[in-house]
């Protein structure tokens, strides 16, 4: 029998499972997802959040409302995840008396009578019984949520948004401090950025393309950087391209470096619809550099007339916006001013305070 939903609010046990690991790259969404839930957990000490994963030290261990339980990273194997998810999970949920639990990973328990709130990264993964499990689903963006209402028929009242923010390390840098880091990364020149992740190899192709429309264009001297990890296939793909010495590829761990690099980018291209694209986009705007993006993807859903739009995916119409900012001053402007409004609007706490609010309403 389903446990009742209202259950006193004085005191509550709230059990989160965090995002797994990733291996290599950075994960610009688990870290807003832990950011916001230890921001929660600090402005609720009056309750008790029990923590799941796989991470060692997982939590700030000055709160005496967190419990922590680090488990191994969940195997791939389907019947191992089966396990962990149905029998395993269930056990622990029923031994800290969990009156809510929270997942972060794409995944829920079908074995658990407890409410579940799922929040869904990456709609591929997440699986229909989950879906309709959940007694909330957690999106970070629109979009997601209209595909879960027009292709899985969920209710609107059971989707919440819960809107990513910029980091708080990206901001506007002056002059000085720009050509230092153009000097170091792009010979003292200009340069577009791409500041995501490639979620295939054909995207960077597309991006490629579209530099090679803006140099054939206007006859610049301006670079390409990318902040991601070189792989043999971006190696073979430079190889026979024209511009490839243009082209700077910088694999950075230190988010210091990152950020200046992007307060002194010209603009950044981010022609894919991705939720790592999003909090790119966010800290990009928070750094006073202009966004340029689809039409059709989770960033216009935030920026509006912030950002710059092409109009589809193909890579003529990507280059046509980039000669656009380029020959443009005053649209870029206007766009910078704009962009770090919207950036301003969005934060942990205030994603932290749609999550809590959530809660109540579920719970109570």
């Amino acid at each position: 029998m389903r446990k009742s939903l209202r259950l006193t609010l004085l005191y509550m046990n709230i059990a989160i499972a965090l995002p797994a690991s990733l291996e290599g790259g950075s994960d610009q969404i688990g870290n807003f997802i832990v950011e916001t839930s230890f921001f929660l957990i600090r402005t609720h000490l009056d309750h008790k959040f029990i923590i799941f994963t796989d991470k060692r030290p997982a939590v700030d261990p000055f709160y005496s409302n967190i419990e922590t339980i680090f488990v191994k990273p969940v195997s791939k194997s389907a019947l191992l995840k089966k396990i962990w998810w149905d029998i395993r999970l269930p056990a622990l949920l029923k031994k800290v008396k969990a009156d809510l639990f929270i997942s972060f990973q794409d995944v829920c328990s079908a074995r658990t009578s407890i409410p579940q709130f799922l929040f869904i990264r990456d709609i591929e993964k997440a699986k229909k019984a989950h879906v309709r499990k959940a007694q909330l689903l957690l999106v970070p963006n629109d979009w997601m949520k209209r595909n879960l209402i027009e292709n899985y028929s969920v209710p609107e009242k059971n989707i919440t948004i819960m809107y990513p923010a910029a980091n708080k390390i990206f901001e506007p840098i002056n002059e000085e401090e720009k050509a230092t880091i153009k000097n170091k990364y792009s010979e003292g020149k200009e340069f577009f950025l791409f500041n995501s992740i490639f979620s295939r190899q054909q995207a960077f192709i597309d991006l490629l393309k579209s530099f090679s429309h803006f140099k054939k264009r206007q006859q610049s001297n301006f670079k390409l950087l990318l902040t991601a990890q070189v792989n043999s296939f971006f190696e073979k793909s430079l190889a026979g391209y024209k511009y490839r010495s243009d082209v700077k590829f910088n694999e950075l761990t230190d988010e210091a470096e990152a950020a200046l690099i992007t307060a002194s980018a010209y603009a950044v291209v981010l022609p894919f619809n991705t939720n790592e694209n999003l909090i790119a986009a966010l800290n990009t705007m928070r750094s006073g550099v202009p966004v340029i993006a689809l039409k059709k993807s989770a960033i216009n859903g935030v920026a509006k007339d912030a950002a710059l739009y092409a109009e589809t995916e193909t890579t003529k119409e990507v280059g046509e916006k980039m000669i656009q900012v380029y020959t443009n001053e005053s649209y870029r402007f206007k766009l910078i001013e704009k962009g770090k409004q919207v950036a301003a609007t969005y934060t942990n706490e205030k994603a932290a305070e749609i999550l809590w609010q959530s809660i109540l309403k579920v719970l109570e």
